[in-house]
């Protein structure tokens, strides 16, 4: 992918700072471009600028974030953002492609970063999610974000505030929560075994007790998720003799 240009549109220096530094920590973004109010942003692009995805405060003197993207005829992708939560029906209806909430972590910018990605991966229209659809994920370490396939990750294991992402051979430590991760992997492919452990159906050789095994790594069931695992388990070997 090449590198994607953002403009940033919003009268909080701090603001448009935090969005700015999380953007150079990542590979695929060039230099930001930046204005502090609506006005400025229109300028530019009725210059003919136009930013693969722009980062809109609602909240602005003059011009709001949604007056202003409500007026422009062809709007580039946006991300809205704002300290209040009440409009996130505004951000459906105008198919904003994310809604970040001040203050931003960047935990949760980089899930907003992954559907941008999704955006230009998958095509023109705009994307609110499609965690099931893809066949991969982007995963943030060290200075790098790392492309890896749903069907390469064997299981997900927490490590305090950490989780380990592993594949064959490899085991990449990851700043996320289990939860989190939970919520970007595939339900029908992925389940949750235990409080610590989050296992790809797919990969799993044997089970046998509370026990769960998987390129011969042996993996507990917890007792409150033992019902869920075994119905999954039943239901797709129920599938694979019905094809």
């Amino acid at each position: 992918m090449r590198a994607l240009t953002c403009l940033i549109v919003d009268d909080e220096p701090l603001a448009r700072s935090i969005i700015e530094s999380y953007l150079k920590q990542l590979d695929n973004f060039a230099a930001p471009v930046q204005c502090n109010n609506a006005l400025e942003a229109l300028k530019l692009i009725n210059e003919g600028f136009r930013p693969d995805v722009m980062f809109l405060d609602i909240n602005m003197p003059v011009i709001s974030g949604i007056d202003f993207l409500r007026s422009l005829k062809e709007p580039p992708p946006v991300v809205l953002t704002t300290a209040h939560r009440e409009f996130a029906v505004d951000a459906f209806e105008l198919h904003a492609l994310d809604y970040l909430v001040k203050p931003i972590s960047f935990d949760r910018f980089l899930k907003t970063v992954q559907r941008i990605y999704d955006h230009y991966s998958m095509g023109s229209e705009p994307v609110v999610t499609h965690a099931a659809k893809r066949d991969y994920i982007f995963l943030k370490q060290n200075a790098k974000m790392l492309k890896v396939n749903f069907d390469d990750i064997l299981y997900v294991e927490a490590n305090k505030d950490y989780i380990n992402v592993c594949t064959p051979g490899k085991k990449m430590l990851v700043s996320m929560s289990l939860k989190e991760i939970e919520e970007e992997l595939p339900a029908d492919t992925f389940i949750r075994v235990h409080r610590s452990y989050i296992v790809n159906v797919h990969k799993i050789q044997a089970t046998y007790g509370n026990v769960i095994e998987v390129e011969g790594q042996e993996i507990p069931i917890g007792t409150n998720y033992k019902e869920a695992f075994m119905k999954a388990v039943m239901d797709g070997s129920a599938r694979q003799q019905g094809a």
